[in-house]
């Protein structure tokens, strides 16, 4: 299974890998090299500090790794990525990033079972996250088949809080899949008849 990880999560996973307080370096890797090398350093950071947000963030760069070719997936650094986010995630679990993260990488995997199980954890643990809604609707389509009732009006809750704040992003996903994605996006929009009024209005003109 190649990774294809879309735009919009690219652009989450690259974001989560660059500047912040709490992590090594200043700035968003600019190239594959520089990405392997943080990861290397924040591999070692955990293992002088005992860090496990460096160890998360560390996988989330190899993730961004694995598929850095945009063609067959790098198995070494797929699994590389999959072992430090367990591993960040078994010290740090209430990390919704890195469970998001981890449900994607084992999805890669073609670990669909786990990869549902980890999408609900990422969810449990934090629900209301505007900048995980539109990833968190994308893993939930791609595992729609594995997903139970309860996933499902979980994964609603993700779909109207991506409708609030990435309505474009939103669109643009239910147009994926031939279209095929659209209905469970709209049977999760149905409920709340002004939303889904106001996606069927957008959707329809940008077909």
């Amino acid at each position: 299974m190649v990774l294809g990880v879309p735009q919009t999560i690219d652009s989450v996973l690259w974001v989560m890998t660059g500047a912040s307080s709490d992590q090594l370096g200043t700035e968003s890797p600019s190239t594959m090299e520089q990405a392997l090398s943080n990861a290397v350093w924040l591999e070692r950071a955990d293992a002088w500090t005992g860090d496990p947000k460096a160890r998360i963030r560390s996988g989330i760069l190899r993730l961004r790794l694995a598929d850095a070719s945009g063609g067959q997936i790098d198995q070494d650094q797929l699994q590389l990525a999959i072992d430090d986010l367990r591993d960040g995630l078994a010290r740090s679990p209430a990390n919704s990033y890195g469970w998001a993260a981890l449900a994607q990488a084992e999805l890669a995997n073609d670990d669909s079972k786990q990869a549902r199980k980890t999408l609900v954890t990422s969810m449990l643990i934090d629900d209301f996250d505007p900048e995980l809604s539109l990833w968190r609707c994308e893993l939930g389509l791609l595992l729609w088949n594995t997903l139970d009732g309860d996933d499902r009006r979980l994964w609603n809750d993700q779909v109207r809080l991506a409708w609030d704040n990435q309505p474009d992003g939103l669109v643009a996903l239910a147009r994926q899949g031939s279209g095929v994605f659209s209905v469970p996006i709209q049977f999760a929009l149905i409920s709340d008849p002004a939303r889904f009024q106001a996606f069927e209005k957008i959707f329809l003109q940008s077909r």
